[in-house]
């Protein structure tokens, strides 16, 4: 009876133990491009044949991976991009928009600015929008 209970004690503190190192081993923080690009920016991509284009897109990192999220224009509803991935100093994303797959890479020009490219073709901007933007607006 005692080895049953001294085996009983042992197993509620081995199942604490890993429930502590369970909750230690969350997902990190974004870090360096990462924290950089997460959050809310515009992106003006020039000179299409139809003029320039505005478009809002967001990222989050999600389960260590980074996530973006693109506004739509024809539903006006933000979308889920197909994928969006940081390589080296840029990052990549790829979604299909007004039936056409795109693919936009942007690097880190400044705290609030990034340059690159749509399909290596036009010229994207990305402007970061800030939270007192956000309140002005309203």
């Amino acid at each position: 009876m005692k080895s049953l209970y001294t085996l009983l004690v042992a197993s509620v503190f081995s199942l604490m133990v890993v429930d502590a190192n369970a909750q230690a081993a969350q997902a990190p923080a974004a870090t360096g491009l990462d924290a950089y690009f997460t959050g809310k920016w515009n992106f003006n991509v020039k000179g299409t044949p139809n003029g320039d284009v505005s478009m809002p897109v967001r990222f989050e990192v999600k389960d260590g991976s980074m996530k973006g999220y693109y506004m739509d224009p024809d539903s006006k509803t933000e979308k889920k991009m197909d994928t969006a991935y940081i390589k080296e100093d840029k990052i990549t994303m790829g979604f299909t928009v007004m039936s056409y797959d795109i693919t936009i890479t942007m690097s880190k020009k400044d705290d609030d600015n990034a340059t690159g490219t749509l399909m290596d073709m036009f010229e994207v901007v990305g402007v970061r929008v800030k939270e007192e933007e956000k309140k002005t607006q309203q």
